[in-house]
Parts: C-alpha cells; sequence; structure tokens
C-alpha cells in the first residue's frame, strides 16, 4: 500500500508520532510518504497517487489548527483512497471528538471520507508543565493506541466516534476566536533582550514566519501567529513572553526530552481509577486503549 501521512506540527508533538506511525506501517511492508505541512506554502498536492491518506494534527481550542485547515481545503481528495485522522491533545474532554468537523466537511465536498480516527495523548505545551512519569504513561498508551490504528485501517475495520450537537457547538464556538486569537495575542508579545541570547531559534523555527529582527536588533512579531508556543516552548533563554496567556499563568517553557520519558522504567500507575480532577478524563480514555487492545491482541 502507499500511504501518504499529511500532517501540521506546532510543538513537533504531532512530528514525534507521525514517526512513530511511519514505522508501524512500513513494518506491515507499506510504502510511507510523511508531507509536514509548510504554513507559508499551500501547494496542491496530487493526492491520486495514495491508497492510504493519514491526517494529523495538534488540537487547537477544540478544533484543528487553521494552518492545517487552509492547507486541506486546497487538496483534491481522491474518492477512493482510505482516509484515516490521527489527531492529539492534553487532555480528551469530549469537546474534542468534534475537532475533525470542518475535515469532514471538506472530504464530503470531494466524495471522499474518513472512517477511521485516533485520538492520542500528548504533554501541553501551554497551561501547565506535565509530570514526566505521567508522559511516560501517555507514550505507553500511544504505542497501545498505534497497534489498534495499523491493525485496524489495515484490515479495513473501520473506527469513528461519534460527536453530537453538544461537541460541535462548544467546538464551533472556542475555534472562531482561537482562529484569530493568535494574530491578536501576537500584539502583546514581547522579547525580554536583557535575556535573549540573540541565537535565531525563534525566527528560524516559527512556522509563519511571524517573528525577525528589526532594525535596532530587537526580536519582534508579525501579526500572523498560530499560537503553536515553538517559540515560547523551545526559548533557550525563556525571553518570550506570550501575551494576555502568560498573564494567565498559561505558559510552559522548555521541550519534553522524549527519548529519556521513554527510558523512565515506570514503577507504578500514574492514572488510577481513583484519579480525580483534570485527569480524570484520562481513566476512561486508558480503559477503552485497553479493552481494544486486548480484544484484538489479547
Amino acid at each position: 500500500m502507499n500511504c501518504l501521512l499529511l500532517y501540521f506540527t506546532g510543538t513537533f508533538n504531532t512530528r514525534h508520532l507521525t514517526g512513530k506511525l511511519a514505522e508501524r506501517l512500513e513494518a506491515i511492508g507499506w510504502k510511507v510518504t510523511k508531507y509536514e505541512i509548510d504554513p507559508t506554502n499551500n501547494e496542491r498536492l496530487d493526492l491520486s497517487r495514495y491508497d492510504v491518506i493519514g491526517l494529523g494534527y495538534p488540537i487547537h481550542g477544540y478544533c484543528a489548527p487553521w494552518a492545517f485547515l487552509k492547507f486541506v481545503r486546497k487538496q483534491k481528495f481522491p474518492k477512493t483512497a482510505k482516509i484515516f485522522i490521527y489527531k492529539n491533545s492534553g487532555e480528551t474532554e469530549k469537546a474534542n471528538d468534534a475537532s475533525s468537523k470542518y475535515i469532514d466537511r471538506k472530504l464530503r465536498r470531494d466524495g471522499a471520507r474518513a472512517d477511521n480516527e485516533y485520538h492520542f495523548l500528548m504533554p501541553y505545551n501551554i497551561h501547565f508543565r506535565f509530570d514526566e512519569n505521567l508522559v511516560r504513561e501517555m507514550f505507553t498508551m500511544n504505542e497501545k493506541l498505534l497497534d489498534i490504528l495499523v491493525y485496524e485501517v489495515s484490515n479495513g475495520i473501520c473506527n469513528r466516534k461519534p460527536y453530537g450537537i453538544w461537541a460541535r457547538l462548544v467546538s464551533a464556538v472556542v475555534s472562531r476566536p482561537q482562529y484569530i486569537g493568535g494574530d491578536v495575542n501576537s500584539f502583546f508579545y514581547r522579547t525580554d533582550m536583557d535575556k535573549c541570547l540573540k541565537c535565531g531559534l525563534c525566527i528560524r523555527r516559527c512556522p509563519t514566519k511571524n517573528i525577525y529582527v528589526d532594525g535596532d536588533g530587537t526580536i519582534k512579531f508579525h501579526h500572523h501567529c498560530l499560537m503553536c508556543m515553538r517559540c515560547s516552548l523551545y526559548c533557550p533563554a525563556d525571553a518570550i513572553h506570550i501575551g494576555f496567556l502568560e498573564s494567565w499563568g498559561w505558559k510552559v517553557n522548555g521541550g519534553y526530552d522524549f527519548k529519556k520519558i521513554e527510558s523512565i522504567d515506570l514503577k507504578e500507575p500514574v492514572i488510577t481509577e481513583s484519579t480525580e480532577g483534570f485527569f480524570h478524563c484520562y481513566v476512561k480514555t486508558y480503559a477503552d486503549i485497553n479493552r481494544r487492545h486486548k480484544e484484538l491482541f489479547g
């Protein structure tokens, strides 16, 4: 099978998942092409060459990022292709179930459809930092979900979670301000030049080329920001201030060392049946993954 993994990544969580997924698909003999979307280049691809197309994205405000949607809308999806969606976020609230609604709408216009969708958990790049033991456990569950994805997609087993009116409504309401939020919030971005190392990492890595150096050497921002948090997460000096988000305490600095985390020998479960609060949604998510994995693989 000739497979295309078409994805957008902000702080590289989706890139990490795509690499893992590609390895699994290649292991069963598929030819896999990975295409990472560049928001500054909305070219039209020849999708007719692919038997299977995977669409991957991080969930931003209960919806797919506008850069991903903008690229997808320019494409022509073949009716004959098997299409699946793999998305990721730091929580599994019900509103996230409808995050692919605009993708589904586009596919229907092309006479195509996605019969499979999988929601992976990845650590936050905003709001607050995840404990490394928790991330290690998330990775274990992701490995099981990858097993399920590859088995179901390769064997033609459909798997889509239905989403109701409430999920659609929440997703629609939150996604609208999210799509313009980056542009507005970037008016309040600033760089602490006393801390800045002038390494240029933020400029080189910004997916929308939103960051630049002005005439006096100050790092500044245009107003076409995705709020992907790549600049603030990976700034080695923690010199970037992310506007009103930071005034709420919503900031994480310093990327997660995935290789180090994968080497952690987890002694006991982090998420249990008694887990409450923010991470309570993980209890059902983990149970669903474990149940389906056991059904397929014993």
